[in-house]
């Protein structure tokens, strides 16, 4: 018998979920899965706190309907995401650091109000400050998906 997976709080940036993509929602996920995005998206709904907030969830849909993803799909993962996640309220008004990106601003206060372990992100912008943040642990997808068990 395995041990029990310690549960994390985890923020996912918006390239994290674009990169899952919308296919498998309605057709499954491949076995094995190569897609590393899908594997954090769907570990951190089953088995972690994913943690999210209005202003997230806004952009994750605004990304998804740019980059020209079937309505449907683009729905039911909002709502598959909005149901497996954990709504934050953010009441910080700004980062103690903040990111050469403004935009990126929510994830961190995201992280910061919903006490995250880790913010999984592609942006150098927020990778930039993985010293400025500690115990939050911001990394690529590739280096913290062992930590998360995808």
């Amino acid at each position: 018998m395995s041990m029990p997976q310690e549960r994390f709080r985890v923020v996912l940036d918006t390239n994290q979920i674009v990169a899952a993509g919308t296919r498998w929602i309605d057709h499954g996920r491949p076995s094995p899965d190569p897609n590393i995005c899908r594997r954090i998206v769907v570990c951190v709904a089953e088995s972690h706190t994913g943690l999210y907030s209005g202003k997230i969830i806004a952009e994750y849909l605004e990304k998804l309907v740019d980059r020209n993803h079937p309505p449907t799909r683009t729905a039911k993962l909002i709502t598959y995401l909005m149901g497996a996640f954990t709504p934050i309220s953010i009441t910080s008004t700004v980062a103690p650091v903040r990111p050469s990106d403004l935009d990126d601003e929510v994830f961190l206060l995201c992280a910061i109000d919903g006490y995250a372990h880790y913010l999984v992100s592609e942006d150098n912008a927020l990778l930039d400050l993985k010293a400025s943040y500690t115990p939050l642990v911001i990394g690529r997808s590739v280096d913290l998906a062992a930590a998360l068990g995808a």
